[in-house]
C-alpha cells in the first residue's frame, strides 16, 4: 500500500475572509485529484496566524521570502509531507495530480 500523503494547506482566509471560497475550492480539488490516484491523504487547512503562533508549523518557513515579495498573494500555499510544493492560486486538478504523483514515487 502507498504512504499515506500529508497535506498542509495555508491560508489567509484569517485575515481575509473572501479568500475563504478559494480554501474551498482547492480543497474539493485536492480530493478529486486523490480520487483519481487512488491515493489517501491528511489534509490540513492552517490560517496564517496559526501557523505564526505555533512551532508546530516551523516547515512553512519556506514561504516567507515569497510573503516578503509577493504578500498575501501566495496564498492559499500546499505543503506536501511538510515541503512547499504550490503558491498562490488554486492550481488544476491535473496539477495536483502531478505534484502528488511525484511524492507517491519516492521511496
Amino acid at each position: 500500500m502507498t504512504e499515506r500523503l500529508k497535506l498542509t494547506l495555508l491560508s489567509f482566509a484569517c485575515c481575509n475572509p473572501k479568500l475563504g471560497v478559494h480554501d474551498k475550492a482547492y480543497v474539493e480539488r485536492i480530493r478529486e485529484a486523490l480520487a483519481k490516484l487512488n491515493a489517501e491523504a491528511d489534509i490540513e487547512l492552517v490560517h496564517a496566524t496559526d501557523a505564526m503562533m505555533s512551532k508546530r508549523y516551523g516547515f512553512m518557513s519556506d514561504i516567507i521570502p515569497l510573503f516578503d515579495k509577493y504578500g498575501q498573494a501566495v496564498t492559499p500555499a500546499l505543503f506536501v509531507n511538510q515541503k512547499l510544493e504550490l503558491y498562490g492560486g488554486v492550481p488544476t486538478v491535473e496539477k495536483l495530480e502531478q505534484v502528488f504523483s511525484k511524492h507517491l514515487a519516492m521511496p
